[in-house]
């Protein structure tokens, strides 16, 4: 019952206030959660000055395990424990695109945006380090260790059982419920960003249908997730924990190792300043690689439920792709100068025959034509269509660069800018509206052309081009004015 409420009342602050409101709501409870905390720290800073016994049994029990150095090994090896102490740098990274633009964003990079994200950085990093390592300190002070053990008084909420027996009882229920409405806007501010990362990437690469774009569908998809897994672990912050740090350590690692990576490539191009710091990311990225592992080996359910992720992600995606593989995949075209413009005026509404061609050849258009035209009594010229993928075909959708050259009695259109051929050439084929079009079949395996369309943007050219003609036919052209489709074998 308290998990509904708590979900309906998150549910409905994001939707009555939306989500910059709700942020906005979340900085106004941040502050006086900060002074909360600053507040029971000082206190038991206090209660420590006033018995000094407690730094003298910490640090006799510090001597008994050993010199400086044997503490210094114990302190890397609980290091990892501390991973969930990092919580909160992630939602930093991905409520970026929320930094607001700045007057000085005029240029290729925004500038202001990248100078005002690194002092919020900053800030989040000297704020939470500061207090991991007092709330550390004071806690280990003043908490006995058996009731830290799983189940006791002090297990997962180490500051609000400060708060009650330091400050009172009336001063930890206010501490508590602070908490619980920081925890919620935590929520709110992690759904925010994935409500900026998921449209941004995975619609663009066609991993995702095209109503992920939109916020209040995406906020119940996120939103039912989030109660899949909070019955799956039924609520239990231990039974959380090890996931949340393998998610963050995860991308800590992976992002220090791109910046190390990226300054290595920048001292190799006569940069030789950046060396020493991409050494220092190198170090960095070796701690949180050692962190994570470690992690990892005593917590493996974090590994297990971030698998589970990536497989339902993948699987996701691979369906996406699947089920609009017959869109057209093409956001726009230009020509390539004003004469280009002229021809393709000049052909298009039912004045040529187009054919895609493979082999960018006069003497292949000719043999083609030869062919076309006994077989099939094809009259009038032909436009032949020759298409130039991108390199990088990651991208779902392209805008395509035309060129169209008049060759004796027929027109050869080069197109470049690509990521798929068939979904191209329908493109161009509406927009041309030619008399008929004469689609070649190779002689390939269907299994390997079907796995080359999926993942390269080609395969088989003639069946697949038909399949996209034929769907969208269905809902723009009436059967008279569509043109004749011929299928020829190579």
């Amino acid at each position: 019952m308290r998990l509904t409420l708590t979900l309906l009342l998150l549910l409905a602050i994001v939707f009555m206030f939306g989500f910059r409101q709700a942020m906005g709501l979340a900085r106004i409870v941040a502050a006086p959660y900060l002074i909360l905390n600053i507040v029971v720290l000082l206190r038991g800073l206090w209660e420590i000055a006033r018995h000094p016994i407690l730094l003298h049994y910490w640090g006799s029990n510090l001597r008994a395990n050993g010199d400086w150095t044997a503490i210094f090994i114990a302190s890397a090896l609980v290091f990892p424990q501390l991973a969930l102490g990092l919580s909160g740098f992630e939602t930093g990274v991905s409520v970026m695109p929320l930094v607001a633009n700045q007057e000085a964003d005029t240029g290729t990079l925004p500038w202001g945006r990248i100078r005002a994200t690194k002092k919020l950085l900053l800030t989040a990093a000297v704020i939470m380090s500061c207090m991991l390592l007092l709330s550390s300190f004071v806690a280990a002070l003043l908490i006995p260790a058996l009731d830290y053990r799983l189940g006791g008084p002090a297990s997962g909420r180490a500051l609000a059982y400060l708060a009650h027996r330091l400050l009172g009882n009336d001063f930890g229920a206010i501490y508590d419920l602070t908490t619980i409405l920081i925890l919620w806007f935590a929520g709110a501010s992690a759904m925010t960003g994935l409500l900026n990362l998921i449209p941004r990437y995975l619609p663009r690469f066609g991993m995702a249908p095209r109503w992920v774009a939109y916020r209040r569908p995406l906020v119940l998809v996120l939103l039912v997730v989030s109660v899949a897994v909070t019955l799956a672990f039924r609520a239990q912050v231990e039974a959380q924990a090890g996931a949340y740090a393998t998610g963050v350590l995860v991308l800590m690692f992976s992002g220090a190792g791109g910046v190390a990576l990226d300054l290595w490539q920048e001292s190799s191009r006569h940069k030789p300043q950046t060396i020493l710091v991409a050494l220092y990311f190198f170090v960095i990225t070796l701690v949180f690689a050692y962190t994570l592992t470690a992690n990892i080996v005593e917590r493996p359910d974090g590994l297990i439920v971030a698998t589970i992720f990536v497989i339902l992600l993948l699987a996701a995606s691979a369906i996406s792709r699947y089920a609009r593989s017959t869109e057209m995949r093409v956001s726009g075209a230009i020509f390539a100068d004003q004469q280009s413009a002229e021809l393709w005026n000049r052909i298009a509404g039912k004045k040529v025959n187009l054919i895609p061609d493979r082999i960018p050849t006069p003497d292949y258009r000719a043999l083609i034509a030869e062919k076309a035209q006994r077989h099939f009594k094809i009259e009038g010229p032909f436009a032949f269509v020759h298409i130039n993928l991108l390199d990088n075909r990651s991208e779902f959708v392209a805008h395509l660069r035309v060129q169209v050259r008049q060759e004796r009695n027929h027109y050869a259109i080069e197109v470049g800018g690509a990521v798929a051929v068939a979904n191209s050439i329908a493109y161009l084929s509406e927009l041309l509206d030619p008399v008929s079009i004469v689609l070649r079949l190779t002689h390939r395996n269907l299994m390997k052309q079907l796995l080359a369309y999926l993942i390269w943007g080609e395969g088989e050219t003639g069946l697949m081009c038909y399949s996209i003609l034929v769907r969208r036919w269905e809902f723009t052209k009436p059967i008279l004015g569509r043109p004749l489709i011929f299928l020829m074998s190579e």
